[in-house]
Formats: structure tokens, C-alpha cells, sequence
């Protein structure tokens, strides 16, 4: 496995459209990919009123093959189920991640080293952890906010770096949705904390012996895309693209994460509350078509997604959707569809870019 090929690294929580959207993403896209994923909960049904997260485990299986994937656990309170509680419990060096991840993965996997400093304030637990299982992974991942002062990145990296033997750390810097701080202040205060603490972590003792890489994480998709202009028809910037374009021209070793055009705080649809839309995305922008609900309205989104001269086709499953709906013959006419048809192609043109 050749680890320096991953250019891209999206934040994946395990539901039904971000799982269908990556599925659906050729391999020879992917295999330039490292995604994140963050267990969830499973859809609750009759017979599995847990949401059983290993049914999660087993889809991120089947659509990574032997592909190499990173492993993290929700916090979203929505999301969670008391399976997941467990494992993200610090007692016994996180003893139950542990167990769970001896008993339901390979070591192709690279999990995710949770820290919780309200629980265990001394990192004792973190460190257990990673003294018990560093032997088993190739890579493990460490993900932190790029606000941090210099002594609390000299303290966590420092706590965990010096429990690794030969295991190499991603240390991943994500500061969630920086849509608002952006339309306030601009992009240049967020591009200095991301370039600030990639300078300390690379900085850090023995960096060379243990770091693999630093990647940059944020997202910017509107939690309302209706919010975004007056009108059914309209564009936004992607905020994370214009990022990384910085950081990437001052920092060339940053690496590029995101949310792959989900919204970090995901709006629950109710029946009779949405609007349908088709969304597109060129290399810094997104677009959108919505017209309120009648039985043609994807059918009419689609066409005038297909008629843009901003849309260039991937020729990728959800490039596919599009032109069936502009047919007159969606395979879907509810929002979580469509969301996995952006991220699809969302997905694919980051590949693109960052190939570049």
C-alpha cells in the first residue's frame, strides 16, 4: 500500500447518503482517498431498536475492500446509541474501543486515538490506549482543533507520541463548519490558525520519526441552502477550497480534508418540509436549482443542471442520476438521494483538483 497516494481526506459519518454517495465513486478515484468515518448509530427498525452500529461497520467494509480507511466514533448526540457510548469511555486506556476494534477489524484500518480531557485530564487513558494497541497499526490518527495554544499541542501530541514504537500519526486539524467566521471576518484569521498549528505540530520533537502527515479539515456547506439568496435558482462559495488553496500555496506538506458538501450540523428532513433540489459544484462553487413540490420538480432541477453551462460531467454515477432525472425518470425524489448524487460528484472533483 502506497500511503503517500491519499491526496483527499473526507469526514464521512456512517448514514444512508454519505455511504451511498462513496460507494458509488469509482475506484480509481478512491484509491487516491483516505476517508474518515464516523460510526453512527444504524437505522432503527422492528427488529434492531439499538441502531446496532456494527451493521455501519460491515457497509464501511464492503465499500472499502482493501482499501485503507480511517475509523473514528460520532459525537453527535443524535447519532449516538449507548454502544457508542461505551467505546468513547476513557476507563481502562479506552478499553472497550479496543476490545471492539480487535474483534470486528484488520489492521488495514487506522483508528482514531480519542482524547477527553473533562474524563481524563492527565491523558493517562489515552496514553494506555495507545501503548496497548500502537503494535497492531501501521497508522493511527489524532483529530484536534487548529485553535490550540503551543503548550496544548506540545502536551496532547507530546502524551501520545511518546507511547507510539513505530506507528506514524495523522494529525488531523479541523475546525467543523467556518461558513459564519468567514462571512464575518474573512478567510485569512481561520488560513493563520490552520498555518500556526501546522508550523508547531511539524515543529515538534522527532516529527520526522512519527508524523505522517497534517491535514487541513473544514466544511462550509450551508445549513440552508434556501438562506443562501432569494431566489429557487443560486450559487455560494466553497469556503474550504479557497482554504486549502492558501494553506497549500504557504504550506505545501498540509494536506486537504473536509466534509465532502455535507453540512456538519445535518438538518433532519421531515415529510412535507422539503423543497427538491439538484445541486452542482464547479472547482469553488456550488450551484443550485429547487422548485417547490410537484411531481416533476427533480425532473425539472435536473434539466436545468444539465442546461448550465457551469456543469461539466464526471461521467460518474451521480452524473448518471442527473441525466436520468432530466429524462424524466429519477431513481429518487427525496433529499437523502440527491445529497448522495452531490457528495458523489462533490467528491470526484476534489480528486481532480488536488491531482492537479
Amino acid at each position: 500500500m502506497d500511503w503517500t497516494s491519499f491526496i483527499y481526506f473526507p469526514v464521512l459519518k456512517t448514514k444512508d447518503a454519505e455511504l451511498r454517495a462513496i460507494s458509488a465513486i469509482d475506484v480509481s478515484y478512491r484509491e487516491f482517498m483516505l476517508p474518515i468515518y464516523e460510526i453512527t448509530k444504524s437505522r432503527i427498525t422492528k427488529n434492531d431498536s439499538l441502531g446496532d452500529i456494527l451493521k455501519r461497520l460491515n457497509q464501511i467494509k464492503a465499500i472499502q475492500g482493501d482499501l485503507p480507511y480511517i475509523l473514528d466514533v460520532t459525537t453527535d448526540l443524535k447519532q449516538k446509541n449507548s454502544q457508542i457510548e461505551s467505546l468513547l469511555s476513557p476507563v481502562n486506556g479506552y478499553e472497550c474501543w479496543n476490545h471492539w476494534l480487535d474483534l470486528n477489524c484488520n489492521h488495514q484500518i487506522v483508528p482514531m486515538i480519542h482524547v477527553n480531557f473533562e474524563l481524563d485530564e492527565d491523558l493517562s487513558e489515552s496514553k494506555a490506549f495507545v501503548a496497548a494497541v500502537t503494535h497492531k497499526y501501521k497508522k493511527m490518527a489524532l483529530r484536534l482543533p487548529a485553535d490550540l495554544e503551543r503548550e496544548e499541542y506540545e502536551e496532547i501530541v507530546g502524551a501520545i507520541t511518546s507511547q507510539l514504537d513505530d506507528t506514524r500519526l495523522y494529525v488531523l486539524l479541523d475546525e467543523g463548519c467556518i461558513r459564519d467566521r468567514v462571512k464575518v471576518s474573512g478567510l485569512a484569521p481561520i488560513t493563520g490558525l490552520y498555518q500556526q498549528a501546522f508550523d508547531i505540530i511539524s515543529a515538534l520533537p522527532n516529527a520526522s520519526d512519527w508524523l505522517e502527515r497534517v491535514i487541513c479539515i473544514s466544511g462550509s456547506f450551508p445549513y440552508l441552502v434556501s438562506a443562501e439568496g432569494k431566489d429557487d435558482v443560486g450559487e455560494f462559495p466553497i469556503y474550504e477550497h479557497s482554504l486549502y488553496m492558501s494553506l497549500r500555496h504557504n504550506r505545501p506538506g498540509l494536506q486537504f480534508g473536509d466534509y465532502a458538501s455535507i453540512n456538519v450540523k445535518q438538518i433532519e428532513m421531515r415529510g412535507g418540509t422539503f423543497v427538491p433540489r439538484v445541486d452542482f459544484c464547479s472547482s469553488a462553487k456550488f450551484y443550485y436549482y429547487r422548485k417547490r413540490r410537484d411531481a416533476g420538480s427533480y425532473v425539472w432541477c435536473a434539466g436545468k443542471v444539465l442546461a448550465d453551462p457551469n456543469y461539466v460531467s464526471n461521467s460518474s454515477w451521480g452524473d448518471g442520476e442527473i441525466i436520468s432525472a432530466a429524462a424524466g425518470i429519477p431513481s429518487g425524489i427525496n433529499p437523502s438521494f440527491w445529497i448522495s448524487v452531490r457528495a458523489c460528484n462533490y467528491m470526484i472533483r476534489r480528486v481532480k483538483e488536488l491531482r492537479v
